[in-house]
């Protein structure tokens, strides 16, 4: 039997499963994807609010960098990611 690999994008998809399920995020929300501004930091996910403000759904930092068509494939299951650089 294999050993089951968990890769950085199943992270982040396993998370933005639970925030919906925590009612966290619906369907139609945009979420944020804060990304590191060096290395080390964390990619910070979150969602505004009719507000304006943002709201942390999950920080996760990486040992590895997440693969280089990672939005594509979030978006590709029904998540609407915006990239926005970290500062």
């Amino acid at each position: 039997m294999q050993p089951v690999t968990i890769t950085n994008l199943d992270r982040v998809l396993t998370a933005l499963v639970q925030a919906r399920q925590r009612g966290e995020l619906s369907p139609d929300q945009v979420v944020l994807d804060v990304r590191p501004h060096e290395p080390g930091s964390a990619h910070v996910f979150t969602v505004r609010d009719d507000a304006g403000r943002q709201h942390v759904l999950v920080e996760l930092r990486f040992n590895e960098p997440l693969p280089d068509n990672y939005a594509s494939e979030i978006r590709r299951r029904g998540y609407h990611l915006e990239l926005v650089d970290g500062r």
